[in-house]
């Protein structure tokens, strides 16, 4: 039986408690446990006066950790108890012998989460005596049948729960690639921070009784979390900014962990930290719901609509040079737009409903007035159940929204369709692999495949209800009318890439156009490159080429330009991406013909080779190489660290200026403080080439 610690009446039994909670991660200082299992604590039987504890005169008490809820009295009373019940609290004897009790606590399944005190009550003829036992933390259990949040796989707890470092994935859907995230929820701070951002949302501070007794719903605390991690409305985490211009804040592409941002809201009074975008907004949402025992993960979704009037139909808008053109209409395609899901029973929903649930923080549209969206069942948004809440409307156009495509020839035509396609958005829609770096697709998730039956049965279903007189969904009329699809060109034009562009060099665009018809064809090109911003907006227009080529009948041709590096470097944004637009114009029959696609520039390699041995608490070394790709010398190098389990915050070097060619080489010694498999972040930044990321996975031996 264990012992009471020498100087005290009794022993919360810490270490044993949250090893068996899945705790031991966070601390072993202070209880922290997970709902619907039993904790244990021992009690001396000679306690605060009382020569001889009985079983019969032991009451223990639970209430709010928070001081000022403890005025409405939310308060749970219960005695030892033989009884088997698992809906309400309860404690029962484990083993007693001459000095010791030993007693399980159990919290039942839908406690409330949060900070609590305990405090024992000794009840005689003569008096009651109270005693704080101290405070404790309770959170979800995703190994708990009764749990909301169940998940009965062991290597996904592992993955959702459990797993402090991960992936996202960014770039295009032609070209995938991913940046590596410190989620960092089990660093000891973390959680009183996530527990502080429940107690400074909208909710808690409109009515701090109604928002403290709902904290065992997980569809609740997901919600608030959502709207939370943006400061649209609130004091929430952080500023979303879009626009290349960064100067006052950080730029969303320089963070690498969770923690950083976090303990910046925290301890500047819940200011709003400068600056994030969807994939930061995801894996801060991420770090906050494992934290709280919601099993949790990052997904990313290529080519993603946002719907804004809510008629599943997105409108682009091209000029007669190639260049994408701004309208009245807030549409936009998202190259990738990043949300979370989180798992769960959904209670509040008709059957069939549980599972995996779509959460957004990035604010792009109001959710019952507020920034946030979700938590919307993956299993509606595949069958077009759109009227279940929350937010499965807006979800729904993201991956499933048709893309119409409209040429404008001069100020005063009509704009002409050239193009639709219902299968353009929602592509590769993406999330870390269980157990390994990989990536798992998961768009059959989301939607039927593309182009069959089911699928626009679906879409039409979705449509409908949309539309229905007494939703209040009907769809405004605010764009051309839309006259019928073109015939089938005679035409074809498509763009390709010679190879993936990286950063400092030329990008070699192809252009391709086959001949249809049996008669020669010649077609004017007019080829536009913009820099773009990961949300579909248009920046500066990089270069513009005009060419005609003639077409021999039935046959294909290829055409070669080039985009220097000196000509995007100057009005490429810090999301490295290119929009290429062609609009070919056949000269005998006036058909206007579109290709278009989005290029990702990948970055410089960044090496990080591995040390031979990481033993906790022993001073490891790693070497971190870098060689300037570029032809001019770069300015104001610098090297950012961090890693959850190796490094104590950030570490940040200043390296100077490196010159064309040229290469450094630098050592870094680590103190490993956690053990098991770790993972370093390492973030190159210059004046000319912005934020390179790599990581490197080392475990850490006892």
């Amino acid at each position: 039986m264990a012992n009471t610690q020498p100087d005290q009446h009794f022993d919360l039994c810490i270490e044993d408690n949250n090893r068996n909670h899945q705790t031991d991660e966070i601390t072993t200082k202070r209880l922290i446990v997970r709902r619907g299992q039993d904790f244990k604590i021992c009690l001396r039987k000679s306690i605060n006066g009382v020569s001889e504890l009985k079983r019969e005169s032991i009451i223990f008490v639970t209430e709010p950790g928070t001081q000022k809820l403890h005025q409405y009295g939310r308060k749970k009373v219960f005695g030892l108890s033989s009884s088997n019940t698992k809906n309400d609290w309860k404690a029962s004897v484990l083993r007693e012998d001459k000095a010791v009790i030993q007693i399980n606590i159990f919290p039942p399944s839908d406690a409330i989460i949060g900070l609590h005190s305990l405090n024992l009550q000794i009840s005689d003829v003569q008096q009651t005596r109270n005693i704080s036992l101290g405070e404790f933390v309770i959170l979800f259990n995703a190994w708990c049948p009764e749990d909301a949040v169940f998940l009965q796989n062991q290597e996904e707890r592992k993955e959702y729960v459990m797993n402090e470092n991960g992936f996202i994935f960014v770039g295009n859907a032609e070209y995938i690639s991913k940046v590596s995230w410190n989620f960092g929820q089990f660093d000891e701070d973390i959680v009183d921070i996530c527990l502080k951002l429940l107690d400074e949302s909208l909710e808690s501070h409109k009515n701090e009784l109604q928002d403290y007794t709902k904290r065992n719903d997980p569809v609740y605390i997901s919600r608030v979390l959502s709207a939370m991690i943006n400061c649209n409305d609130d004091n929430g985490v952080m500023y979303g900014k879009w626009d290349g211009n960064y100067d006052d804040g950080t730029s969303p592409t320089s963070w690498s962990g969770s923690c950083s941002i976090l303990r910046l809201w925290y301890s500047s009074r819940f200011r709003p930290v400068r600056y994030g975008q969807c994939w930061v907004f995801a894996a801060v949402l991420c770090t906050a719901l494992r934290c709280l025992g919601i099993p949790a993960r990052v997904v990313t979704n290529f080519e993603s609509a946002h719907d804004t009037d809510g008629n599943l139909t997105m409108d682009e808008y091209y000029d007669i040079t190639g260049k994408m053109i701004s309208t009245n209409r807030r549409d936009s395609v998202w190259n990738y737009h990043v949300w979370n899901e989180c798992w769960m029973e959904r209670r509040d929903l008709p059957a069939g409903y549980n599972g995996w649930q779509a959460l957004d923080a990035t604010p792009q549209e109001t959710s019952n007035g507020i920034y946030c969206c979700g938590p919307a069942p993956v299993k509606a948004i595949k069958e077009g159940d759109i009227n279940l809440k929350y937010d499965c409307p807006f979800i729904f156009a993201e991956v499933n929204a048709d893309i119409v495509q409209w040429i404008v020839p001069n100020k005063t035509s009509a704009p002409e369709r050239v193009y639709q396609d219902s299968s353009k958005i929602g592509k590769h829609i993406s999330t870390k692999a269980v157990g390994t770096n990989g990536r798992m697709d998961i768009t059959s998730n989301y939607k039927y495949d593309e182009g069959s039956e089911k699928e626009r049965v679906v879409f039409k279903k979705a449509l409908e209800m949309r539309n229905k007189p007494n939703t209040g969904n009907q769809v405004p009329e605010d764009k051309p009318a839309p006259n019928p699809p073109p015939s089938k060109p005679g035409v074809k034009l498509r763009l390709k890439l010679k190879e993936s562009p990286v950063f400092g060099q030329d990008v070699q665009l192809i252009v391709l156009l086959t001949n249809l018809t049996s008669s020669r064809k010649q077609v004017n090109i007019h080829l536009n490159v913009q820099a773009i911003e990961n949300n579909g907006t248009q920046m500066n227009v990089v270069c513009q080429k005009d060419d005609l080529l003639d077409l021999k009948p039935s046959s294909e041709r290829s055409a070669g330009y080039l985009v220097p590096y000196s000509l995007y470097k100057t009005s490429l944004t810090e999301s490295n991406l290119l929009k290429v637009s062609a609009v070919g114009e056949v000269t005998d029959t006036k058909e206007k013909i579109l290709a278009e696609r989005n290029v990702t520039l990948d970055s410089p390699a960044l090496k990080i080779e591995k040390p031979e041995n990481a033993i906790l608490r022993t001073p490891c070394r790693v070497t971190i190489r870098f060689v300037n790709p570029l032809p001019e010398e770069l300015r104001k190098c610098k090297l950012f660290m961090e890693g959850n389990g190796l490094v104590m915050g950030t570490i940040d070097r200043g390296l100077g200026s490196l010159k064309s060619g040229n290469s450094f080489t630098i050592h870094v010694d680590l103190i490993p403080y956690k053990k098991g498999k770790k993972t370093l972040q390492v973030l190159f930044t210059s004046d000319k080439i912005k934020n390179i990321k790599e990581n490197l996975d080392i475990d850490v031996s006892p």
